[in-house]
C-alpha cells in the first residue's frame, strides 16, 4: 500500500552510476522492480531562481509503500542534482511528501525554507523542491498528484508487491504508464 497521506512517499539518492546504484537497490536492499527513462525538460524549469533546464537519467522503485527514486544528471548543466553531486558526492538528496501541493508549498515557505528548483511536467503538474538542508541535509519535494501520476505510482508498486526478486529488474519508464 502507498504510504499515507500526510508522511514520506519517496527517498532519492543522487547518483553518478546509475548501474551500480541500481545493483545496490535491487541486489542488497532488494528493491525493484526499477522503472528507468530519461528525462529532458527545457521549458517551465527554474533553478536557484533562474531559467534551467533539466537532463536526468531517472529509476524509480518500490520497497514496501515507499518510492526510491534514482537521479543521474545527463549533462553538465547546472541544477538541483548536480548541485549535490558537486558538493557532496552520491546519496542522500531529497524526500518527497504526500500533500497537497497547495497545502505543501505553504507549510515549507512559513517554515522558513526557499524554493530550490521548480517546474512544470510535460503532463502539466508542478513540481518543487525546497532546500531544507539547514535541518536534513537534503531537499523536500512536493509534486501534484494527478490521476496520471497516480497511475503511475499505482502501476509501479504493483510491479512491485507482484515481482519475485528476479525476473525483470530493469523496466522502461513508459512501462510504468501502461
Amino acid at each position: 500500500m502507498l504510504q499515507p497521506d500526510q508522511s514520506i512517499i519517496e527517498v532519492c539518492h543522487v547518483v553518478n552510476d546509475m548501474d551500480a546504484a541500481l545493483n545496490y537497490w535491487i541486489n542488497v536492499i532488494g528493491a525493484g522492480p526499477f522503472f528507468i527513462g530519461d528525462m529532458e525538460l527545457t521549458e517551465n524549469q527554474t533553478y536557484r531562481g533562474k531559467p534551467a533546464e533539466v537532463s536526468i537519467q531517472v529509476a524509480f522503485g518500490f520497497s514496501g509503500g515507499l518510492l526510491i527514486e534514482l537521479v543521474k544528471p545527463l549533462r553538465a548543466v547546472p541544477s538541483i542534482f548536480s548541485e549535490v553531486l558537486d558538493s557532496r558526492g552520491p546519496g542522500f538528496h531529497h524526500v518527497m511528501l504526500r500533500v497537497d501541493y497547495d497545502e505543501g508549498f505553504k507549510r515549507l515557505s512559513d517554515a522558513g525554507y526557499e524554493v530550490a528548483s521548480h517546474g512544470t511536467l510535460p503532463s502539466g503538474e508542478r513540481c518543487t523542491l525546497f532546500d531544507t538542508q539547514r535541518d536534513s541535509n537534503g531537499f523536500v519535494e512536493l509534486m501534484e498528484m494527478s490521476p496520471l501520476i497516480a497511475r503511475q505510482f499505482g502501476n509501479m508498486e504493483r510491479a512491485h508487491l507482484e515481482w519475485d526478486g528476479h525476473t525483470d529488474p530493469r523496466r522502461s519508464l513508459a512501462a510504468a504508464f501502461a
